[in-house]
This record gives structure tokens, C-alpha cells and sequence, in this order.
């Protein structure tokens, strides 16, 4: 008696189990987000040329005003209001993939603009760009340099060194390497040092016996 009420508590057990399994599939919806192409998809396209664009280019679009950029700010609101790009729409890194700021990536899509992404550095826009390529947004672009280089060089001329494009090494390993060789030639300069051989004392021996 006891095994059938043992069986009969694991059968209704068992079928409460499924029954939350079926209301759960029934009443899940689907993702809010979905991904057109994979991680590796989207790295492989930020190999290719035509993903970047320069600060100068863009600044010489802002100055005409002919609406070919849809300039976007990832930095923070703090830092957007300290200085940004005339123009230029705050949607934060963090919140790019909300409701509100999909819409308005949706929204833009299929316009004739660009979507210009920047960031204090052109590596931290990086990611969000390669999180809106998998999303399947094609016209979407970076800013070379980020806002660093934007706000700290002569946007009026077109023919300067684009220095956004080198980087900046953190040790200067060139002159690392000419104060070492200077060092060995003053070293050669003022000559080998003299080099004392000790000598071992030979101990006199006492004279024995006499007259």
C-alpha cells in the first residue's frame, strides 16, 4: 500500500514538473534581440577597409551642415556636456542596447546618412560597433582618434600628418637604446681599469744555529 502511494506521489510530482515546462514555453516570449550575424562574423568585417573614417572628414561635414553623418557620442552624459561634437546624439556605450536606443539605430537603418560612432578612443567604440554589426545595422562607421584626437587638433587643415593614425608608444625604446650605447662608449673612454693581481708573501725562515 505504502509502494502505491509512493508510485502515485512521484507520477503527480512528475506531472506538475511538466506542466510548469509547458506553461513556461507557452508563456515565454521571444527575444527582444536578435543577432543577423555571429562574434566572428562581425570581427571579420572590422578587418575590412571602409569601417573607419577620419575626424577631419567629419568636421568638414558638421561645418557644411549637409546631414551626410548621423554623428553618435558613447561617452557618458558628464562627459558629453563638457564638450562634443556639434550635432552629435548622446547614447551612452552601456545603454545602446535598450528599447529606446535600438529604435533609434532601427529607425536610421536605411537612411542615406552614416552612422558616425565615437568614443573618448577610437578603441573603446569598438565594441559597441561590433555589437550593432551583429545586429545587422550596415551603415555604421568609427571615428578615427575619437574625441582625444577631434578636440585636440587643427580640424581646418585638411593636409596635416593624420596622427590619429599612429600610435604612441609608451617607452621611448630609441632613446632607451642610445643612452645605453652612450654609457658603454664613455665607459671605453676613460680607459680599462687596472687590475691588481694580489701577490702571496713568501714568509722568511729563521736562520738556525751559528757559533
Amino acid at each position: 500500500m505504502k509502494e502505491q502511494d509512493k508510485t502515485k506521489s512521484l507520477s503527480v510530482a512528475a506531472l506538475i514538473f511538466v506542466a510548469i515546462i509547458v506553461v513556461g514555453l507557452l508563456t515565454t516570449g521571444k527575444p527582444d534581440i536578435a543577432y543577423k550575424i555571429t562574434p566572428q562574423q562581425s570581427i571579420e568585417a572590422l578587418g575590412k577597409p571602409g569601417n573607419e573614417i577620419s575626424p577631419l572628414e567629419v568636421a568638414k561635414s558638421v561645418k557644411a551642415n549637409d546631414k551626410q553623418f548621423i554623428i553618435i557620442d558613447l561617452r557618458s552624459p558628464y562627459e558629453f556636456v563638457k564638450g562634443n561634437i556639434p550635432g552629435s546624439i548622446n547614447i551612452p556605450a552601456n545603454r545602446i542596447l535598450e528599447k529606446e536606443s535600438l529604435g533609434f539605430f532601427e529607425k536610421n537603418a536605411t537612411s542615406n546618412s552614416t552612422l558616425v560612432l565615437y568614443d573618448a578612443t577610437q578603441s573603446l567604440a569598438t565594441g559597441p560597433w561590433l555589437v550593432l554589426k551583429q545586429l545587422g545595422y550596415g551603415n555604421i562607421k568609427m571615428m578615427q582618434g575619437g574625441w582625444k584626437i577631434y578636440s585636440s587638433i587643427d580640424l581646418q587643415d585638411q593636409l596635416q600628418n593624420p596622427a590619429w593614425l599612429v600610435e604612441t608608444p609608451k617607452y621611448d625604446f630609441a632613446a632607451l637604446s642610445a643612452s645605453k650605447d652612450n654609457n658603454a662608449a664613455k665607459s671605453n673612454q676613460t680607459g680599462q681599469k687596472e687590475i691588481i693581481v694580489p701577490q702571496r708573501k713568501v714568509k722568511a725562515k729563521k736562520v738556525e744555529g751559528g757559533c
